[in-house]
């Protein structure tokens, strides 16, 4: 190698080493919410541990992954000291979907699945809260409970419970500012309300 190439070499060595330092692949070790951006830990290349990397999402979507997940970062400028991280991914938990589809999950197995043929839900309980009106429209409407069905309007309720084989207890409710009163000794669903009569 001559001198010039000596030299030439020399010169392009850092700025090399920058390019090669731009983006990777990391392992994500922590996690810290923040207001603002979410800044997490990540081990990148053999034994290095990246502190304080900020996190950013996609607007209106947000997410805490889990140790173990993995990180796309970049650094601007090769500086590893100020590195970002743009997605991250579990493969541990990761929805199979059809080409088409969309879903929201978790490591829990609760998920949100736009398929081909509908819309999906899972999870271990679902609360819908609105302060003006939830409404359903469809061809059809079912309710389905194995256990019971219970339905409340301003402190006046019932419900339906299955005792097994073809046993039902059918149970009401009234509650007011004057009157309580059950049948059965049924009482008021234990959910936060705001009947009148609690004003």
């Amino acid at each position: 190698m001559d001198a010039m190439n000596i030299i030439l070499e020399r010169w392009l060595r850092p700025m090399r080493r920058r390019i090669m330092l731009l983006a990777g692949r990391s392992v994500l070790q922590a996690v810290e919410e923040r207001a603002g951006l979410q800044r997490v830990q990540l081990a990148g290349l053999a034994e290095e541990l990246l502190d304080d990397c900020e996190r950013f999402q996609q607007y209106g979507l947000t997410s805490h992954p889990l140790p173990g997940a993995e990180a796309v970062l970049v650094c601007p400028g090769g500086d590893r000291s100020h590195a970002l991280v743009l997605a991250v991914d579990d493969r541990r938990y990761r929805l199979l979907v059809a080409p088409g589809e969309v879903a929201l999950y978790d490591d829990r197995g609760q998920r949100v699945h736009l398929t081909r043929t509908g819309v999906e839900i899972e999870a271990d309980t679902i609360l819908l809260r609105s302060a003006g009106v939830i409404r359903i429209e469809g061809a059809g409407v079912e309710i389905h409970g194995t256990t019971y069905r219970q339905d409340d309007v301003a402190g006046l309720g019932s419900r339906r419970t299955h005792l097994g084989g073809t046993a039902f207890s059918d149970d009401s409710y009234t509650t007011g500012t004057t009157t309580s009163a059950t049948e059965h000794g049924f009482a008021p669903p234990a959910v936060p309300s705001d009947h009148p009569e609690n004003a």
